[in-house]
């Protein structure tokens, strides 16, 4: 095993077939962690599980639905017997989009859509949560981090059991940090903006251009950006944050409306003397 500051560590990361995900597993694994991984399917449904190694390729599988508890149950069995402990869990295993694309507003959303979309994104952490917290304090306890999106504090047209979904993944972070934070058990929520993953290709460009014009930051997020915060959160130089959401979103949510257009179609200004945002220097 490479030696890093995560040298000894075993982690297991799920969802990451891809993006943010697979951004994270190969964080881990550049700084010394043995990684299990979960991918999941396009469909939203089964997954595989492996090993990588620090060039990110497979070497042991196992299929899982994150949803399925002893599925996943088993999944944190094999890791921990494999390496011998279980110290990073890394909730990212996500229903969105194309694998529900008939989650729209609370008419028109399906219960079988509502009930996937939960089963993914809030059963599944849970289920891993409730049984990897037992093997983590068996060696002193863990970090857990918990993967979730702006979109759980704002109203869309659309994506009801997403949004609502990830916001309940916020109470379990913090519910998990209450009761297990004296036993060695850090948790801990990322809330990603929009990141420029595979998944979002298909976002309109439309889309793409307000969200660009609303970022404080001269670039799109990638998966990097929010693996290096998954590092930092699982490390030991957080020992003292638990139970917190940590958004990184490229200053996207704090800014008001107007930023994002003004008098002369300037893309970040209030008007046209270039004051709060404008791209022209003004000093």
């Amino acid at each position: 095993m490479t030696e890093g500051k995560m040298a000894g560590k075993v982690a297991v990361v799920t969802g990451a077939a891809n993006g943010i995900g697979r951004a994270i597993a190969r964080r881990f694994g550049a700084d010394g962690a043995a990684v299990v991984v979960v991918d999941i399917d396009a469909d939203g449904g089964r997954t595989v599980a492996h090993e990588i190694d620090q060039a990110g390729s497979p070497a042991h599988f196992r299929e899982v639905d994150v949803a399925d508890g002893e599925a996943m149950t088993a999944t944190l069995d094999e890791a921990a017997a494999r390496f011998g402990r279980l110290d990073i869990l890394v909730n990212n295993a996500v229903a969105y989009g194309g694998g529900c694309p008939d989650d729209l507003d609370v008419v028109g959303t399906s219960m079988d859509i509502w009930d996937r979309t939960y089963a993914v994104n809030v059963r599944g952490p849970m289920m891993a949560c409730k049984h990897a917290i037992p093997i983590m304090c068996r060696t002193g306890g863990g970090s857990i981090v918990n993967v979730s999106t702006t979109a759980a504090f704002r109203g869309d047209v659309g994506h009801l059991a997403y949004s609502s979904s990830k916001a309940a993944l916020h109470a379990l972070t913090r519910s998990i940090a209450v009761t297990h934070g004296r036993r060695g058990i850090r948790c801990n929520t990322i809330v990603s903006g929009l990141v420029m993953t595979e998944a979002a290709q298909a976002v309109p460009p439309v889309k793409l251009d307000i969200l660009g014009r609303s970022r404080l930051t001269d670039r799109a997020g990638t998966p990097e950006d929010i693996a290096a915060l998954a590092g930092f959160l699982v490390s030991d130089e957080a020992a003292y944050i638990v139970g917190q959401a940590y958004v990184i979103e490229g200053g996207a949510t704090v800014n008001q409306p107007w930023y994002w257009g003004g008098a002369e179609g300037n893309p970040r200004s209030y008007d046209a003397d270039g004051l709060a945002g404008s791209l022209r220097e003004v000093w």
